[in-house]
């Protein structure tokens, strides 16, 4: 019964692997938005969400398992912290005097047990700033397969709408080729409908290249070995109000898993500069049990080992100690000045894109939708030539275009403004977005 008492004590000193994950894996569900775990396979056998993208990552991701591996490293450093010492057995066989004989000594080294408290706090903050990096790296995971799930769902509208615009080239250079046939119009025009065509087919193709190389990342990221996976739905609409954005950069500061990590990292190295300064002037001490067997007899006294340090590294493990406690201090500062930066650079993105897809969505697109219309309207008055319609439909595509850039845009800042109150700064992809080409021209029946 001892046996058993003593083993649970000792096997008490590691904590359980799922007690050390199981706090990371709340803190991600929680950042993230998810509820219970999923079913993968279900998943991937209907057509993906954003939600159901992120969950896939976080499962299949290879670096979300080295980070939850690396978990591992900090909770053996607690289990030694924790532990009640070094005890040694001392064996002596003596064959000197009127007879051999055995010395036998256990003794307990009793400074681990002074700075224990220190050890097992620098230990539980070691603890603390690994699960810290671990969900930092988890929600990273989340925001870059939503971002790949975006890249997809924006590739895919492109080829669409790159479709829409080789056809209605297409069209005007057949037509163009009808009108030539009856002397109706130059060479000139002819090349020029040609060129066009020709261009909307290389933009066809690179959007169509664009869309492969986008789903070859995405699956990458999730670890997508099924060749026919599809993407549910599309872009995200713009919303009509701006979101608030006010609080951002408090938040961001207020829940940074880095800033967390550095701060328990700091509080290590002060327990450890603590603990190391103790045993750098405490002179060794142990106590313990003494037998000696001499004349066929056992006797049995206490053990008292003292040891004067007279050279020692602990007092350059001291120097070590406080040299991290200044090292994360100065990171903390330097992580706060990033994470500012971050959050408004973010909150001003976000806000831009806004502005830029609503304006596209309000005024740009409505409008070119308005002109088609009315070209319509005037080609079927014989007013306009069968150019003019067609161009008319060709800037329409091209303000398609545009939004769905600025839609991307948008919705990247938003992953990267989400990421930012989850705890984690990352930076998403961001471009402008190119701006419809209105031909001001007049009639286009010669060149």
């Amino acid at each position: 019964m001892r046996r058993v008492a003593l083993l649970a004590v000792m096997t008490a000193c590691v904590p359980s692997i799922t007690a050390i994950e199981s706090p990371v894996r709340a803190t991600v569900r929680a950042r993230v938005g998810l509820t219970t775990p999923a079913d993968v396979s279900a998943l991937i056998a209907q057509p993906i969400t954003r939600d159901a993208a992120i969950q896939i990552a976080l499962a299949r991701d290879p670096r979300g398992a080295q980070a939850m591996a690396e978990l591992g490293i900090a909770a053996g450093e607690l289990g030694a912290r924790r532990g009640l010492g070094r005890t040694d057995l001392d064996v002596e066989y003596r064959t000197y005097g009127y007879e051999p004989g055995i010395d036998l000594a256990v003794v307990h080294d009793v400074i681990d047990l002074v700075v224990a408290r220190p050890n097992r706090a620098a230990g539980a903050a070691m603890v603390a700033a690994a699960q810290a990096r671990a969900s930092a790296a988890l929600i990273e995971i989340a925001a870059t397969a939503e971002l790949g799930w975006l890249e997809v769902a924006a590739a895919s509208a492109q080829v669409a709408l790159a479709r829409t615009r080789y056809n209605t080239d297409d069209a005007a250079a057949e037509l163009t080729d009808r009108i030539r046939d009856a002397g109706g119009t130059t060479a000139l025009a002819k090349d020029r409908a040609d060129t066009a065509r020709e261009l909307a087919r290389l933009e066809l193709t690179r959007a169509q290249t664009d869309l492969a190389m986008a789903r070859a990342r995405f699956a990458a990221q999730l670890g997508l070995t099924e060749p026919d996976w599809k993407l549910a739905a599309g872009l995200p609409p713009v919303p009509d109000a701006a979101p608030d954005d006010s609080t951002l950069e408090a938040t961001a500061l207020a829940q940074s898993l880095a800033l967390a990590a550095l701060t328990d990292d700091t509080l290590a190295a002060r327990n450890d500069a603590r603990a190391a300064t103790i045993t750098s002037w405490l002179p060794g001490l142990g106590i313990g049990g003494v037998a000696q067997r001499a004349h066929d007899r056992w006797t049995f006294g206490t053990a008292l080992r003292i040891g004067l340090p007279l050279v020692s590294g602990d007092r350059g493990a001291a120097a070590s100690a406080r040299a991290r406690t200044r090292v994360a201090s100065a990171a903390i500062v330097t992580e706060t000045v990033e994470l500012r930066v971050a959050a408004r650079a973010a909150q001003l993105e976000a806000a831009a894109a806004f502005a830029e897809a609503r304006h596209l969505t309000d005024v740009v697109v409505p409008l070119t939708k308005r002109v088609v219309v009315e070209t319509l309207r005037q080609y079927n008055a014989m007013n306009a030539s069968p150019f003019e319609l067609l161009l008319a439909r060709r800037d329409q595509a091209q303000a398609e275009a545009a939004l769905i850039a600025a839609q991307l845009r948008f919705a990247r800042a938003r992953v990267a403004v989400a990421a930012l109150r989850a705890g984690v700064a990352i930076t998403a992809p961001s471009a402008r977005s190119e701006m419809p080409t209105i031909d001001r021209g007049g009639s286009h029946a010669s060149p």
